[in-house]
């Protein structure tokens, strides 16, 4: 027994450290979920601020949880709550001026309820149809259907159950309604433990102060499938993960491969997850250590086995809703039972048999260190947790960018009016989550704000130069609240506004102050917009050796991000020439072609960081004529075009090369500019107009 018990202790250490170095371990789990965290701020400032707070965004699973490893792939899980609904559970919590819905729980699975329609001006229920989302029930109230929230869709995302997936990312949304109030179904979970044990009074206060939502989909074996909603305890159950310890976040880990691998994902990881939240209650917490991981898979092997053999999986915090009611039939559920079965009876060895991030391999290399089964070549935990950090960050720069040009999209309406003092207004929106917002959304207001305030000053700037003005001490103001929005993009907009508004020698000293910043090492351009000019992938973002220590996202943008430079037409008059062109891309035809929900940038000219501060050194050293600096940036600008492989705009760096040939009476040159750019892009595209004003010159020459 003792030789068993030292031999499960090894193997639970030597795992342990496979986990660590695959990136299960505290630092990589904190990085993903401050993150995930981060990035659902992003998203719930942007609707706060376009929709008056009509939407809030929660990312759920394994991502935001810090429960997976670049082999498991796991999807990014996003609710999106409409607060426009009051989801009640009893007639008190009515509210005047809302779209009421009282939860029924008759005629209906623990864990589902139905929702009847209450009127708005008058805490009574609704007797009328109001249109084909609502029926009429067996005794007569109105329900609304579960199909509801399917037109609230975002474009090009297909339904599947109460979710809807984004085929070109590894994305699912889950549209939903909120609820204030904690299930009552689960008022009994509050007492269930004492107070010393797993997960403590205070997870409990919480997990019951953030009630729950109501998601799109029925009971599986529900005669009236389309009028149920499940009750979703999503906030609490994240919290409870976020409680978890390192020993617990690996052994789930552990059982989603196991069940991927052996099980071909059968057993979700929703369940392997209500299993390890169940066995972390009613265990002793000092169970939970690494020389015992391999005692933990174990049990919760044998829990999770107990429950697909009685066909019973009960939900945590409605242990009467059974996650596994009509979902397996019996051969299936005798097939997992031995499955199952021969893991426990191996102790685990089976987990050798794991090709998801070469586990296998890396234990047996671990366990005989001078054999090995074969020349795979194992990434250094260094360089996976370079990794994931590279992957989460370039989502979030992303997101950041999203959220930026969604909010001035916002503003600008496709009417191409955007009006200043609404915008102040969302920015001090944006400002209100910095001063009373969590961590996380004082965090995103802290990179939100910047790009917002220099939009609003070169705006204004543009205003004063239009009517012949000097650029005012208003719009150098919020222009000088943006220069830190990241290495490039806020001082190109001061300088490319200073340098059409005749301040030229100010324009140089700026630009040569970017310069000295953009060290092309470590920073990386960074656009929304998916260009097929962009080569490489994610895993090779540029960041500086140790910046995957630092939490701090507003230091590292400002070391390692370099966004797209964005000029709206309101903005038309701090933008040089050559780059105006870009506003107006393409004649009527194409623009109707265009999805307006994705290509709204491009009615603005958008180009990348560094090719535009090449082009504008360009401008300014011709005004000062300085012919060694003009030749000296026209050299980098085309060894930029040529040698970056992450631009996301090329072919309006690759026109604004063709203007700078132009200048320098390089037809051939220029000519080849715009070809070149034409064949990175063959609509939307400038270089066709270009190429005609060219065509156009060489006639006239001749």
């Amino acid at each position: 027994m003792d030789r068993l018990a030292d031999e499960l202790r090894d193997f639970s250490l030597r795992l342990s450290h496979v986990l660590d170095d695959i990136g299960v371990n505290e630092r990589t789990v904190m990085m993903r979920r401050s993150t995930g965290l981060l990035t659902e701020s992003l998203y719930t400032q942007e609707h706060f601020v376009n929709k008056n707070g009509r939407s809030t965004y929660f990312h759920f699973g394994s991502q935001t949880e810090g429960t997976t490893t670049l082999g498991l792939k796991s999807d990014t899980d996003t609710l999106v709550c409409d607060n426009r609904c009051n989801i009640i559970q009893d007639w008190g919590q009515w509210e005047q001026g809302k779209e009421n819905l009282l939860m029924l729980r008759d005629n209906v699975a623990p864990g589902y309820c139905r929702l009847q329609l209450l009127r708005s001006d008058i805490p009574v229920a609704w007797e009328d149809l109001p249109g084909d989302h609502f029926e009429y029930d067996d005794e007569g109230r109105v329900l609304m259907k579960n199909t509801t929230l399917n037109s609230g869709l975002l474009p090009g995302l297909i339904r599947h159950g109460p979710s809807s997936s984004d085929e070109n990312i590894n994305a699912d949304y889950v549209p939903g309604l909120p609820s204030k109030n904690w299930p009552t179904e689960a008022l009994p979970w509050v007492t269930r433990t004492t107070a010393d044990q797993w997960p403590g009074r205070k997870t409990k206060c919480f997990a019951v102060n953030s009630g729950c939502f109501v998601v799109p989909t029925g009971h599986c074996l529900s005669e009236t499938e389309r009028l149920e909603w499940r009750i979703s305890t999503s906030i609490a159950e994240r919290c409870l993960m976020f409680n978890m310890n390192i020993t617990q976040i690996r052994c789930y880990v552990v059982l989603k491969m196991i069940m991927k691998t052996f099980l071909n994902g059968i057993v979700t990881s929703y369940q392997c997850k209500t299993v390890l939240m169940h066995l972390v209650e009613i265990t002793n917490s000092q169970l939970w250590r690494e020389e015992n991981l391999i005692s933990c898979i174990i049990m919760s092997l044998r829990l999770l086995q107990l429950c697909v053999f009685i066909n019973n999986c009960p939900h945590y915090f409605i242990p009467e809703n059974n996650l596994l009611d009509g979902r397996l039939n019996l051969e299936t559920r005798q097939n997992i039972v031995f499955m199952i079965g021969n893991i426990i009876d191996s102790k685990c060895i089976a987990i050798l048999g794991i090709e998801m991030d070469n586990i296998g391999d890396r234990l047996y290399a671990i366990c005989n260190p001078f054999i090995r089964r074969n020349s795979i070549y194992f990434m250094s935990p260094k360089d996976v947790c370079l990794n994931v950090y590279n992957r989460l960050q370039y989502d979030l720069y992303r997101e950041i960018h999203t959220s930026f040009q969604d909010i001035v999209n916002g503003l600008d309406n496709h009417t191409h009016i955007m009006n200043c003092n609404d915008m102040k207004d969302r920015i001090r929106n944006v400002l209100k989550f910095r001063a009373n917002g969590s961590c996380s959304e004082r965090a995103a207001a802290e990179v939100l704000a910047p790009l917002l305030c220099t939009t609003l000053g070169t705006k204004l700037a543009s205003a004063d130069i239009s009517r012949g003005r000097c650029i005012s001490a208003e719009s150098l103001q919020w222009l000088s609240l943006g220069i830190d929005s990241d290495v490039a993009s806020g001082r190109l907009k001061l300088a490319s506004a200073l340098f059409c508004s005749g301040s030229i020698g100010k324009a140089s000293m700026i630009l040569n102050d970017v310069e000295q910043k953009y060290d092309t090492r470590v920073t990386e351009p960074m656009c929304r917009c998916m260009s097929t000019g962009v080569l490489g992938n994610m895993s090779s973002l540029r960041l500086s050796e140790n910046c995957f220590l630092c939490y701090n996202y507003k230091t590292t943008l400002n070391i390692n991000v370099a966004f797209g430079v964005v000029f709206t037409r309101q903005e038309i008059h701090c933008v040089p020439n050559a780059l105006k062109y870009e506003m107006f891309r393409c004649p009527e035809e194409e623009r109707r072609t265009r999805d307006e929900d994705m290509d709204f940038w491009m009615d603005w000219a958008v180009v990348d960081s560094l090719p535009y501060l090449y082009y504008l050194q360009y401008m300014t050293y011709r005004r000062l004529d300085n012919r060694a600096g003009q030749q000296r940036v026209l050299g980098r600008l085309i060894h930029t075009i040529n040698t970056e492989p992450r631009l996301h705009h090329r072919e309006t760096a690759l026109n604004l090369l063709g203007q700078c040939m132009e200048i320098e009476d390089r037809l051939m040159d220029a000519f080849t500019c715009y070809r070149r750019s034409l064949n990175l892009k063959s609509t939307n595209n400038v270089a066709r107009w270009h190429i005609v004003k060219l065509l156009y010159r060489f006639f006239v020459k001749e």
